[in-house]
């Protein structure tokens, strides 16, 4: 029995680069130069089109993501915009209560006591919460090199713009509350720390809890106040650091409504 040689085709001949580099080798041989220009013609711009397809599926992604940054920005930007709103009101009242007291207690006007918001604000006036700032998007964009992914300049110059400005306001509470006049510990003859029955009516939101009956709150004694100048200047400095705060607030409120204006136009809300 005579063994049947199988023979299996080589498939690599059939491969279209192989089929090309074997036709440019006959017209090689042939000498035939229009054949060789055309089939040079045709590797030339199958290698053009394959990149060019390759830029666009690259950009068209590009634009993709650009899209979900914007969205994401945008949905971002509000939600600390609100934050930022929420904060700065509430620091518009503590800055309210330190302007009614003001005048007292530098003898602008006849002696009274001070009201229990009054005084509480005055004995917490040391306390400068940390402004809530965070754009997550912003962060991954600037860790993973994504910021150039926005096409429109004005966005882009107005983070750029937020980021110095965050960074320095960053800074500036680092400064602000390196050296703490806590007027309650200092001065304890103008402000002194009770304990009082807790009471629900009580709104003041710097009364610190006790326990659940009983609540920590300060006496201000305005006649001790006016007779220590040393309290008197050490206020000055903590009304003069609220201002500051109050100040950097409104800015920020105005640069983040800006950009998120400017969003809501580029994703279409």
């Amino acid at each position: 029995m005579v063994d049947r040689v199988i023979h299996k085709p080589d498939m690599t001949e059939a491969r279209p680069d192989k089929l090309l580099l074997r036709r440019l080798g006959q017209h090689l041989r042939r000498q035939d130069w229009f054949a060789v220009t055309v089939e040079f013609v045709v590797v030339v711009v199958g290698v053009f089109l394959g990149l060019q397809v390759n830029n666009w599926n690259v950009e068209a992604q590009e634009r993709r993501d650009e899209r979900a940054i914007l969205e994401r920005l945008h949905e971002e930007t509000g939600n600390l915009l609100e934050v930022v709103r929420a904060e700065r009101a509430s620091l518009q009242t503590k800055v309210d209560a330190l302007h009614s007291v003001q005048p007292v207690i530098f003898s602008m006007e006849p002696v009274r006591p001070l009201t229990a918001v009054e005084c509480e604000v005055l004995a917490y006036s040391h306390v400068y919460r940390k402004p809530s700032d965070e754009l997550p998007i912003l962060d991954e964009m600037m860790d993973t090199g994504r910021f150039d992914r926005l096409q429109d300049p004005e966005v882009r110059q107005m983070l750029r713009s937020y980021i110095l400005f965050r960074e320095r306001q960053r800074s500036n509470h680092e400064e602000r509350t390196n050296e703490l006049y806590r007027l309650y510990s200092r001065h304890p003859d103008a402000i002194s720390m009770t304990v009082v029955p807790a009471d629900a009516d009580h709104s003041a939101t710097a009364a610190v809890p006790s326990n659940e009956a009983y609540e920590w709150r300060p006496v201000c004694d305005v006649g001790s106040m006016l007779a220590n100048q040393q309290f008197l200047n050490e206020t000055f400095d903590n009304m003069g650091r609220n201002s500051i705060f109050l100040s950097s607030y409104a800015e920020r409120e105005e640069m983040l409504t800006r950009l998120q204006q400017h969003l809501a136009e580029l994703v279409g809300s």
